[in-house]
Order: structure tokens, then C-alpha cells, then sequence
């Protein structure tokens, strides 16, 4: 997750979760578990409730798609979208998704926008690679 401010890459420390940061102590004044941006001190208290809420849609979109229940893990998964849009692996899902649903257009698109965002996405990649040879265009 990057700051909105200057664009620094905001990395939760191992072990804590979002709610606890990484600010490079060593040469930051901010403590260790400060939701602040480690370059220009922005607070990203919000960005990381916002981040935390697209984790929990996603997780429960994760749950009902194993219990089968693909709409209602499409709508999960949606609201995680519109929370944090360029996470890879919520479009991905969505993907796998649409595509359970005979959506295969959707399924493709948001198989693409998955390696927009992360090129080397192992469901993106494997799903496509499945898909274009069979494509009759």
C-alpha cells in the first residue's frame, strides 16, 4: 500500500498486522508500530481501516466461494474492490468468480487487470493460460 502523500510504500511489520507499521526506526522518530508514513509523517490511520475492511470483504468472499455460494462471494469480493481496487488477487478472485458463472468476458477482463497489478498473479496467469488456447476468435 503506497501513501497518498508522497507515495512511500507503507509495509505492516511481521507479526502485527496492518495496524502496526514499519517506519525504518533506525532513522525514523515514529515507533515501530506507528501508522504514520515513514517519509512524510502523513497519517494513514484511515488508509489502513479502508485497507483492513477489503482484506475482511475478501477473506468472507474466500469462505463462501469454498461453500460454493459464488453470487454471494461476488458481492465480498466486489465491496473489497471498491475498498482497495488494485489489490491483484480480489480481481483474480473475481475472475474465478464470473467465470463459475458462465461470465466469461468479465472473467477474462478481470483476469487481465490481475496482472495489471501484480504480472506474475499464479491464479491470473494459470486461468488465462487455460482459457486462451480454447478462444475461438
Amino acid at each position: 500500500m503506497k501513501c497518498p502523500v508522497c507515495g512511500a510504500i507503507y509495509r505492516p511489520t511481521k507479526g502485527t498486522g496492518a495496524q502496526g507499521g514499519e517506519t525504518d526506526s533506525k532513522i525514523s522518530p515514529l515507533p515501530p508500530h506507528s501508522p504514520s508514513c515513514r517519509r512524510c509523517k502523513a497519517d494513514l490511520s484511515d488508509l489502513i481501516t479502508l485497507h483492513d475492511q477489503a482484506i475482511w470483504y475478501h477473506r468472507q468472499a474466500l469462505d463462501l466461494f469454498s461453500k460454493k455460494r459464488y453470487p454471494e462471494a461476488a458481492m465480498h469480493n466486489n465491496q473489497a474492490l471498491a475498498l482497495y481496487y488494485s489489490h491483484a488477487d480480489f480481481h483474480a478472485l473475481a475472475g474465478k468468480l464470473s467465470a463459475l458463472q458462465g461470465e466469461w468476458r468479465e472473467a477474462i477482463a478481470s483476469w487481465q487487470q490481475a496482472l495489471k497489478f501484480d504480472p506474475k498473479n499464479a491464479i491470473a496467469c494459470d486461468c488465462l493460460g487455460l482459457i486462451k488456447p480454447n478462444l475461438i476468435i
